[in-house]
């Protein structure tokens, strides 16, 4: 009996290893034997994001004489656990690859996923499923489906193939125990992570949006390509979690060329995220410790994960929703409208328009009564709720302060009320993560935590950047939405040579309201309307003033990013600032938003030599 046990378990442990491999390569079809031609479709991650964008790969070798081409379609889903019947959220693109005659083109895609915004319900951890479904059609036709479950309670994680392959078992098993469920009703047991293979990574930090962490070896990150590289640390300073294991005792930030902005103990602070290189003698990892680390809480970090927060944190009390302020919809001006149709459509279109011996006239005044009653009730509509609508914005921007890293990174809070729309189509010009937020349930709002209503979302990329269509926006509705972008900026505050009070320089384009600045030894300073490219001193200010205009500013935000500005407010010789008038990410351009708050942070620098 010990031969089969011990076959049944080998056999267990390869079919639990086997959906990994599976939902790395969609399909690899040749269209033309002779010559070798081929269509290869691959996923970057074995396992998708929370949400943001999925890395897919595509080659096309075309060995003919011709030109060849092939079109993908692409609809991912996201819902609930599957024994509830709430509505569905989906993600359509559609995207077009070709190669001239004799030659191999290789894409890889930034294909949008369907976020996981609804509640999973009481049944288990898992916030539910997910899948991205394609279509292909072209020179070589073909079809696949990757799924996954994503987790309230656990980060979506990313490990590298080298320390994926010995341990996603131990892991997987250590993970199950500390949630203390199997999540019977939710899909099956939680999985530690997905995992990647470092040589053939994504070179846009969008790859990466989607995922809480990634971890990986020391040797693994120098097999990266440069390019990779930097698309990782650029999603580390928005917010990702890297984890670096270091198998090599000379492994230092200087040597894996990883420059931290501070240091918290083991820890190194990069902008809004952190990077820790823990050392360990190989082979072995502490598999129980991993799991508890990563899963746990840390100060400066929010407390919860992408799947959790964007559904936690703005269906509560969102200040940026409140300082939009109510609207009450007067059902009773409805009501009147209906009644007097119905007086007019029957007794007075009766006795009165088309009386005894000219009941004839019933085929000319009944329509004329629908067609009035229709007019005043679209009136009605157009003057409670308007055309077009209106909105509130805010937005979380880091100046980054590392060598050679001249860009902002932005965090984007929207909410809209709309009237009447016409259309759903909007052009945006930066390459962002655009996310659709669950609000309160109320009667305007669509999309909530236990709405039976399915959204349709698009987003196709194009030469200037991205259409995008679909429930974005509805008439007579509140909607809102989370924008993340990495934006080329030179913006910065300098100081120059000066006396007591510190002489600063604003390279920013656009006037800054008011400005906080943590010194060192406990002061603080303070400035008002600093223009741009003027010169201008500050005044020495209190601890307590300098916390209330921060917590004031930060009510505004959902809970993650107000947990990630009082982190930075933190930071010495720093700044905080705030502006009405800097530019945001536009989006829908039948809203106006009526409110635009900039909340900027960065390090002061010094002035550079002429």
């Amino acid at each position: 009996m010990r031969y089969p046990r011990f076959l049944l378990i080998f056999l267990m442990s390869l079919l639990a290893s086997l959906p990994g491999l599976s939902q790395e390569t969609f399909f690899r079809n040749v269209f033309e034997p002779k010559g070798g031609s081929y269509v290869e479709v691959m996923a970057l991650c074995s396992k998708l994001p929370s949400t943001g964008y999925a890395p897919i790969r595509v080659t096309l070798a075309n060995r003919t004489q011709v030109p060849a081409s092939v079109s993908l379609n692409f609809r991912s889903e996201s819902s609930a656990a599957y024994y509830r019947s709430d509505g569905k959220l989906s993600m359509s693109s559609s995207f077009s690859v070709s190669a001239a005659a004799g030659t191999v083109s290789t894409v890889d895609l930034m294909v949008p996923v369907a976020s996981c915004v609804k509640s999973g319900g009481s049944y288990g951890g898992s916030s539910g499923q997910q899948s991205l479904e394609l279509t292909m059609f072209g020179v070589s036709s073909g079809s696949y489906t990757q799924s996954s479950n994503i987790e309230d309670d656990f980060p979506n994680i990313l490990m590298s193939e080298p320390l994926y392959t010995p341990y996603a078992s131990a892991l997987d098993a250590e993970t199950a125990k500390a949630s203390g469920s199997s999540h019977g009703y939710s899909g099956g047991s939680p999985s530690f992570a997905g995992k990647f293979t470092p040589t053939k990574m994504a070179e846009d930090w969008r790859a990466y949006s989607g995922y809480d962490r990634i971890i990986m070896t020391d040797d693994d990150w120098l097999a990266m390509t440069p390019g990779a590289r930097a698309a990782v640390l650029r999603w580390n300073r928005l917010g990702g979690e890297l984890q670096l294991i270091a198998f090599n005792p000379g492994s230092t930030p200087n040597t894996l060329g990883i420059s931290f902005d501070s240091n918290n103990g083991d820890i190194g602070v990069r902008g809004m995220g952190h990077v820790e290189i823990e050392k360990y003698t190989p082979p072995t990892i502490d598999v129980p410790a991993m799991v508890s680390k990563v899963s746990s809480p840390r100060t400066g970090v929010p407390a919860v994960f992408q799947s959790a927060y964007l559904k936690n944190d703005y269906p509560g009390s969102w200040g940026l929703q409140n300082s939009m302020g109510t609207k009450t919809f007067h059902f009773i001006l409805f009501i009147l409208i209906m009644i007097a149709y119905g007086v007019l459509v029957a007794p007075v279109n009766l006795f009165v328009f088309a009386k005894s011996g000219m009941r004839h006239k019933l085929f000319t005044t009944t329509p004329i009564i629908a067609i009035g009653a229709s007019i005043a009730m679209v009136g009605l509509i157009f003057l409670q709720d308007g055309l077009g609508g209106k909105g509130v914005r805010a937005q979380l921007m880091e100046v980054s302060s590392e060598d050679g890293d001249n860009n902002a990174y932005i965090y984007q809070e929207q909410v809209s009320r709309s009237g009447v729309l016409i259309g759903n189509r909007f052009h945006m010009n930066d390459a962002c993560v655009i996310t659709p937020l669950p609000l309160a349930q109320s009667q305007w709002t669509r999309l909530n935590l236990d709405s039976k209503t399915d959204q349709n979302y698009t987003i196709n990329a194009d030469d200037k950047g991205m259409q995008v269509t679909g429930d974005w926006f509805q008439s007579r509705s509140e909607q809102a939405q989370l924008l993340r972008a990495i934006l080329p900026s030179r913006a910065r505050i300098e100081e120059l040579p000066a006396g007591e009070s510190p002489a600063l320089l604003s390279y920013f384009e656009y006037e800054i309201d008011i400005l906080f600045i943590r010194g060192t030894g406990g002061k603080f300073w303070k400035a008002e309307h600093v223009a741009s490219g003027k010169n201008f001193l500050c005044t020495e200010t209190t601890a307590s003033d300098y916390e209330s205009f921060v917590d004031s500013r930060a009510s505004l935000l959902g809970n993650a990013n107000k947990e990630r500005l009082k982190a930075l407010s933190r930071r010495e010789n720093h700044f905080v600032a705030v502006s009405k008038s800097a530019p945001m990410m536009e989006t829908f351009t039948s809203i106006r938003w009526k409110d635009n708050t900039s909340i900027i942070t960065g390090d002061i620098r010094k002035a550079e030599k002429p």
